[in-house]
């Protein structure tokens, strides 16, 4: 969800001098999770192509968005338009935005077929994107490594 703050079903706490994280173990219970999973599986997911170091390609993951209308977020080259807000979006965005106090006008699915997709390293300082709304991430399914680092460190 754009506007963020790291709130992310993982099994450890990150934590950086630099970094504000919040950390909420367990957001939906399993069976919430696989009711969730189960309805965005609907979600019509695309592989958009995106540029990296120059080269244009087509990510292992697969992605989708949902949002206000007249939004778009450009990442790598792809521009994203949102489709309209669907009631399974829609609850995500009510129960993080209960959490957080923030409010959301924007998420950007990735759905990750296998252990071998995954999202490189970036930063999410688009001009698009409100600085100071905190960033949500929340991850159904697998476990999967959130790795954060400090610009400048490997």
């Amino acid at each position: 969800m754009f506007h963020y703050k790291s709130i992310a079903q993982v099994d450890e706490l990150f934590s950086m001098s630099s970094l504000n994280i919040t950390y909420i173990p367990n957001f939906y219970s399993q069976e919430e999770s696989i009711e969730m999973i189960t309805k965005l599986s609907k979600c019509p997911f695309k592989q958009p192509i995106i540029k990296v170091s120059g080269k244009f390609y087509r990510p292992l993951r697969k992605s989708c968005s949902y949002g206000d209308m007249n939004l778009e977020y450009e990442y790598s080259g792809h521009c994203e338009l949102p489709l309209p807000w669907n009631g399974t979006a829609l609850k995500i965005k009510s129960d993080v935005e209960k959490k957080t106090g923030f409010e959301y006008n924007f998420v950007l699915l990735n759905f990750y077929e296998s252990g071998h997709a995954k999202i490189g390293a970036h930063k999410d300082d688009k001009p698009s994107l409100d600085q100071s709304v905190d960033i949500a991430t929340l991850s159904l399914g697998a476990c999967r490594d959130m790795i954060f680092s400090k610009k400048g460190f490997k």
